[in-house]
């Protein structure tokens, strides 16, 4: 299973990225517990009129592919700021259930208005799901500063899947960090 995120890590990076997927990767350390993750998709501003911004679909639809990979496991959407009477999270619900996946499997928290609050806000909720740990969603030009909420806010980091954005070198860079967060302690 530790395999497998590394896995679809490498494989979202090969369609994003232009980088070949590796047909296997190495397991993780026996200290991380992938038995039932929870997957926290982070929300992004939405437009005036209430709308997703591209970032926002293309962070919902990865964290659908990591959520593949464990059918036991909810998905956390995370995110306030009303727009047009419309939330972060409300919105990425709406979409994760037209896609098909099931309404039982998701988390709305709709209250958080910065990075700290979604932390501060999800951690408990991943929780009291009994999840093992979190699998964060992001953007790869927020990750480093995400990764630290968490932990701060006393998450377990199992591992971190963010889509490429901003300059190509802090893509490689975070690519980098995608694929290790799994083998190595977040910190």
């Amino acid at each position: 299973m530790r395999s497998r995120i590394v896995a679809v890590v490498l494989a979202l990076a090969g369609l994003w990225g232009g980088i070949a997927p590796v047909a296997q990767a190495a397991p993780a350390p026996g200290g991380k517990d992938f038995s039932k993750p929870a997957i926290v998709i982070l929300g992004y501003g939405l437009t005036p009129q209430g709308d997703m911004r591209p970032i926002l679909r293309r962070r919902v639809l990865t964290g659908l592919a990591v959520a593949q990979m464990f059918p036991q496991s909810p998905i956390i959407v995370t995110g306030g700021n009303p727009k047009n009477g419309k939330t972060e999270a409300g919105t990425m619900s709406f979409l994760l259930k037209t896609l098909g996946f099931p309404a039982d499997r998701i988390i709305k928290e709709d209250k958080a208005n910065s990075t700290v609050q979604n932390a501060q806000f999800s951690v408990p909720l991943a929780k009291q799901a009994g999840t093992s740990g979190i699998i964060l969603v992001t953007s790869s030009t927020h990750q480093d500063r995400a990764d630290g909420n968490f932990v701060d806010a006393g998450g377990n980091l199992l591992a971190t899947v963010s889509f490429p954005d901003g300059s190509p070198q802090t893509n490689i860079v975070q690519f980098v960090h995608d694929v290790l967060s799994p083998l190595v302690p977040i910190s």
